[in-house]
């Protein structure tokens, strides 16, 4: 029973937010229109954790997965009620740089058009990019793992312009792409091109002799050695590259975004920081921090789709 319980922490809590904001007035100082936006997001918090603590209470299979999360979820939502009293109630915190809750929705809500454009331009922009970057990566890697001749003339040039900062190429970009969309492609995939291709490279290298023999044995081709042997047995390290190379796009793509760009996140954050609205700045980090997690686990679902046979043996 006691256990039961717990599954609701996170919607009392949100509750107990809920309170907080509508019994607390707000300081003076702080100006929201006298619209309770945290309230109304807690109110829908403590629905949906009311939904999930039912489905808890009746699958024992989803009791497993939800019950280990429930503290840090109730921490979270206590965070955030605690973060409003400072600032939308006793104004503890200096509100130009540390806005309310309230303050940061209500921007939101307001610039809701522009910071969804400015979201699609930088996702499109990091799509592209990390999708040029991985392919050419992983195709650079398996070549230069495969073949040693390919290996003694790329990896140098690799090795050189790889660890290179990413700001180094801007200039260049500039002046050799005809515009400015597939300049800031090329600096966000050339951020992803480098770890795939090194981890890439060495997954193919690292791969068991004893299965080339067995399949020269057989009478395989080379074709169907790296087809169906070397790019299995390295699939574990290419994920791994494309980890690396996903998170370093994200800083990559903020430069990118700062070469002139009219859209983006980052160059929405510029703009917004430039001309002190820092509720705004506020909304697109965490709009940032949505898209970057929302892209670790698109990376999660496909390694556990493509690496289900390695169950248990890997874990990142």
């Amino acid at each position: 029973m006691k256990k039961k319980v717990v599954l609701f922490l996170p919607m009392l809590i949100a509750l107990l937010d809920v309170v907080i904001e509508f019994a607390i007035p707000t300081n003076e100082v702080i100006n929201t229109n006298g619209v309770h936006y945290f309230g109304y997001l807690m109110l829908i918090i403590a629905g949906i954790y009311l939904i999930l603590g039912i489905r808890a209470c009746i699958s024992n299979t989803y009791w497993c997965h939800y019950y280990g999360k429930i503290k840090f979820h109730s921490v979270a939502i206590a965070f955030l009620g605690l973060i409003e009293i400072l600032t939308d109630k006793l104004v503890v915190l200096p509100t130009v740089y540390f806005p309310s809750v309230n303050n940061i929705l209500a921007c939101a809500i307001a610039e809701k058009n522009m910071l969804a454009a400015c979201t699609l331009y930088s996702i499109r922009l990091l799509f592209l990019g990390t999708i040029f970057g991985g392919a050419i990566g992983v195709f650079t890697g398996i070549l230069m793992g495969w073949s040693k001749t390919i290996n003694y003339w790329v990896a140098p040039i690799s090795r050189f312009i790889g660890p290179l900062p990413t700001a180094i190429w801007i200039p260049i970009a500039l002046l050799v792409f005809p515009n400015l969309l597939s300049a800031s492609v090329f600096i966000v995939a050339l951020t992803m091109w480098f770890p795939t291709n090194v981890q890439t490279m060495s997954g193919i290298q690292n791969v068991k002799k004893g299965y080339y023999d067995v399949a020269d044995t057989m009478g395989a081709s080379t074709a169907y050695q790296i087809i169906h042997i070397a790019i299995p047995a390295a699939m574990p390290q290419i994920f791994v590259g494309i980890f690396s190379g996903v998170t370093s796009s994200f800083i990559s793509l903020m430069l990118a975004e700062l070469m002139g760009s009219k859209y983006g996140i980052g160059w929405y954050i510029n703009w917004k920081q430039q001309i002190m609205a820092y509720s705004n700045v506020w909304i697109a980090l965490v709009i940032l921090a949505i898209l970057c997690y929302s892209t670790i686990q698109l990376l999660f679902a496909l390694r556990n789709k493509f690496l289900g046979w390695k169950e248990g043996m890997i874990r990142w």
